[in-house]
C-alpha cells in the first residue's frame, strides 16, 4: 500500500513537470498556515476542532494561454485536529507530502486555481496531557492510519508582482481508516480537511 501511495504522488508530480511545451514556466516557494480538522463519520459522538499547523514547499506553473495555467507542487503538510472536549487538550499532529495539480486562471492580479491533490502521510503524533505516542500509517490491523490522503482543493488570492498571497480550501474524500480495519456494510470513515493562508515567491515567467 505505502508503494502504492508513492507511485500515485510521483505520477501526479511527473505528469506536471513534463509539460515543458508550455509558453512560460515558472518556479517558487510556498509557505504558510493551515487550519486542519479531522471528519468523523459512523464512529460516534466524535467533536473536534481546528489544529494551527503548518504548509512548505515548492511550485511549478507553466503557461498555456494568456490567462491560463497548470500549476503543481511537492509540500510539506501538517494535518490533524484537536480535541473538541471543552478542557481537553488532547490532539493528532499528522504530516504529509503533498502534490497538488491545479488549473490555474490569472488576470490583472487576480489568482484562482482548482483540482486534485494527492498525499503520502510520513509522521504523526497523538497528543493528551504530558503524554504522545506516535501515529503509524498503513493498511495492517495494528496501524493508526490510512498512509493514502487524497481529495480536491481550490485556492483564491492576489499577486504583487513575484509575490502572491493566497487563502484555500482543500476537502479530503480519501478514508483514512485503515483498509484491514473496515467492515463490509459498516459506513465509517475519517477523513482530512484543511484550510489554508499562504504566500508563494515565483521566479520565471514574466
Amino acid at each position: 500500500m505505502k508503494k502504492q501511495s508513492l507511485v500515485l504522488i510521483l505520477v501526479a508530480l511527473f505528469m506536471g513537470v513534463t509539460a515543458t511545451g508550455f509558453s512560460q514556466v515558472r518556479f517558487g516557494i510556498k509557505a504558510g498556515l493551515n487550519l486542519a480538522d479531522l471528519k468523523f463519520s459512523g464512529l460516534g459522538e466524535t467533536s473536534t476542532k481546528m489544529l494551527p499547523t503548518y504548509m512548505v514547499g515548492g511550485v511549478v506553473e507553466f503557461d498555456f494561454a494568456e490567462n491560463l495555467g497548470l500549476g503543481v507542487g511537492l509540500q510539506l503538510h501538517g494535518k490533524g485536529a484537536k480535541d473538541g472536549t471543552d478542557g481537553s487538550d488532547a490532539s493528532i499532529s499528522l504530516g504529509y507530502l503533498q502534490v497538488p495539480v491545479m488549473l490555474q486562471y490569472r488576470n490583472s492580479g487576480f489568482f484562482a486555481g482548482v483540482g486534485p491533490y494527492a498525499a503520502f502521510g510520513i509522521f504523526g503524533k497523538a497528543k493528551e496531557g504530558g503524554d504522545s505516542e506516535d501515529i503509524s500509517f498503513g493498511s495492517g490491523a495494528e496501524d493508526d492510519l490510512s498512509a493514502l490522503d487524497f481529495g480536491a482543493g481550490i485556492e483564491l488570492g492576489y499577486e504583487f508582482s513575484n509575490l502572491r498571497a493566497t487563502a484555500s480550501y482543500s476537502l479530503g474524500l480519501a478514508n483514512g481508516i485503515p483498509k484491514d480495519q473496515r467492515i463490509d456494510g459498516f459506513d465509517a470513515s475519517i477523513k482530512n480537511n484543511v484550510i489554508g493562508i499562504a504566500l508563494a515567491y515565483l521566479f520565471g515567467g514574466e
